[in-house]
């Protein structure tokens, strides 16, 4: 005898389920057909099903009648698992990879340590009166971390508190990422004082790149988690009055995303300003390199000049005196001496 479609959906529930004591479930596969059975069972929107599927979606939170639909992005560090084994529906980036290269190679500079490939995830999570659904690609490290502090503390068992721990706790990774990527930057600066060079041009306009993805996912961040303190202190239905103190929370998770903003633009002006620094650097050595040949150049002019006369078919002074070279040279050498005191005196090399 096949099992009814509640027995089939509550199966599938006891399999999804984080922690045995709270109502959280999380699917690691958006593309299985167990996101249409939930999505049945739970009243979703098919339109927010197929966000779940189709990633890169903006940070944000919307508000229907039975749940609330929060899209987080979540950051991922390069470092563990190959990137061969995750997706590439998020947003890589690369500190240090070759421009020839993919965005997510793992590559080190000369003289650096390993770079660090910060890449953006798609997080959903839909927020119902008394459940939580989690939904990510691949195997996600945040879960065990947050599943392990709620076990820990009984105040966080309901759905709302669960949530807030799951963003705080991503929201969380953003400074240190932040961190290495300001190491990455003032060894740059460093590079470029010392020796600029074109792949040290090429790191910084990758750099401005990555901060301007990380500045736009901030930003998306900022307004969600504005969302969720709005929907706290508007004291909703859906919301319970235990729950409803969780806007101060929010509001703290909001400054550390500002805190990030200022971070993310205080380094952009650091790189511009080791970009100024390189252009004018490389203007400097050129300048150097044009008046090293010019003052050879014009050392050289009494060369040609003499030699551009005695190689004519004309007859000339001295021209048939036995001592002739000695004198030419002797007179050429003179000049060009003269020349090279000149330029000394004048301070010009």
């Amino acid at each position: 005898m096949a099992d009814s479609p509640e027995t089939s959906i509550e199966s599938l529930l006891r399999t999804l389920a984080v922690l045995p004591e709270v109502r959280w479930y999380h699917l690691a596969d958006p593309s299985s057909a167990a996101l249409d059975q939930l999505a049945g069972h739970f009243g979703i929107h098919p339109l927010q099903v197929e966000d779940c599927r189709h990633r890169r979606q903006t940070a944000r939170v919307e508000e229907h009648d039975n749940y609330t639909f929060i899209v987080i992005k979540a950051l991922h560090s390069g470092s563990g698992e190959p990137a061969s084994e995750r997706s590439g529906a998020g947003t890589r980036a690369d500190l240090n990879s070759t421009p020839e290269g993919n965005p997510g190679d793992h590559v080190h500079a000369a003289g650096t340590q390993p770079s660090v490939r910060p890449r953006f995830e798609d997080f959903d999570v839909f927020l119902g009166h008394n459940y939580v659904l989690t939904v990510d690609e691949g195997a996600c490290s945040l879960i065990p971390a947050v599943a392990k502090r709620v076990a820990a503390d009984h105040s966080l068992r309901t759905p709302d508190r669960v949530v807030h721990t799951l963003v705080d706790a991503i929201v969380d990774q953003y400074l240190p990422a932040l961190d290495q990527i300001g190491d990455f930057i003032t060894h740059l600066e460093d590079r470029v004082l010392r020796r600029p060079s074109p792949t040290t041009l090429r790191e910084i306009f990758r750099m401005k790149r990555l901060l301007l993805d990380f500045r736009r996912v901030a930003t998306g961040m900022r307004e969600a988690v504005n969302g969720l303190v709005r929907r706290y202190d508007s004291g909703a239905a859906a919301v319970r009055r235990q729950d409803r103190e969780l806007r101060l929370y929010y509001r703290d998770v909001y400054d550390h995303i500002v805190r990030v903003l200022d971070f993310i633009e205080t380094y952009r002006d650091l790189l511009t300003g080791s970009l100024d620094i390189y252009l004018s650097a490389v203007a400097n050595r050129t300048n150097e390199i044009m008046k090293v040949l010019t003052i050879w150049g014009t050392i050289a002019i009494p060369f040609l000049v003499v030699t551009g006369f005695f190689g004519m078919n004309v007859d000339l002074p001295f021209q048939k005196n036995p001592h002739v070279l000695w004198i030419l040279g002797a007179t050429t050498g003179a000049l060009a001496l003269g020349i090279f005191w000149y330029f000394r005196r004048k301070h010009w090399f």
